[in-house]
């Protein structure tokens, strides 16, 4: 049976309308491991829903009451807990950084990533942005990530209320940097440039876009070809999240 979190992840990656089950799916990402410790009133009050909001929610996923989810969700929260355990036993990112083409040398790729990795432990939100086909390659990624206590989501144009802040790490994935063109003007309104920015690409160009100067630049390389590149995007948050386990959470 697939995990609560995965299905809410699937509704918000492909959401359109910002109204309550968006909402209520971004609340329980970014309060996903206080889920246990709150009841339906405290969900409602710090979230600022209706009853009728939330069981519409849980309805939508298959659940009668809010109690009968919450009991699931926490029960998938442990589920995902030994899954990741049981990977990352015998888990070693140096046979992923083996397959892994890459600008800079090994020294400096795992240097960059142990920064990340100090980054996101110290920071709470991860924005993860680019095309549908990478963003969705993302999303073991996101869940891992949202076990670990992190708020990761895919940023979303029609959310005229979302601000970048200064303590967030954007992880804007592009082959040829065309979503750069397209998305940053809007996206420095919303002060993007406060936030930490990783580009991931393999188009070199792009790393001083106009006003968006990214603080950390993965450059693969590689031809701009959609399957060469997702493979490299899989390596990388792979190694990512292998060393973020390591270092953080084992």
């Amino acid at each position: 049976m697939e995990l609560i979190i995965s299905r809410i992840l699937k509704y918000l990656n492909g959401c359109l309308v910002d109204d309550h089950m968006y909402r209520i799916g971004n609340f329980i990402v970014k309060n996903y491991k206080d889920m246990g410790c709150l009841s339906l009133n405290d969900f409602m009050s710090k979230g600022h829903f209706s009853e009728a909001e939330v069981l519409d929610f849980c309805g939508h996923l298959g659940y009668g009451s809010f109690d009968t989810f919450k009991e699931q969700l926490l029960m998938d929260q442990q589920l995902r807990l030994d899954q990741i355990q049981s990977r990352m036993i015998m888990a070693d990112w140096n046979k992923y950084l083996d397959d892994l083409q890459i600008k800079s040398t090994k020294p400096e790729f795992m240097k960059m990533i142990d920064e990340l990795c100090d980054l996101i432990f110290e920071n709470d939100r991860i924005i993860i942005e680019g095309g549908l086909f990478p963003t969705g390659l993302a999303v073991d990624f996101q869940t891992d990530m949202i076990s670990f206590g992190k708020e990761v989501i895919d940023y979303h144009h029609f959310d005229n209320n979302f601000k970048f802040k200064e303590d967030d790490i954007v992880l804007f994935i592009t082959a040829t940097g065309r979503m750069m063109e397209y998305d940053a003007k809007d996206m420095v309104k919303q002060n993007l440039c406060e936030a930490y920015v990783v580009l991931l690409t393999q188009n070199i160009k792009y790393i001083n876009f106009e006003n968006v100067c990214a603080d950390y630049v993965i450059h693969v390389t590689g031809k701009f070809d959609s399957i060469d590149f997702g493979y490299q995007i899989l390596r990388v948050l792979d190694i990512l999240r292998i060393r973020y386990y390591q270092k953080y959470y084992k």
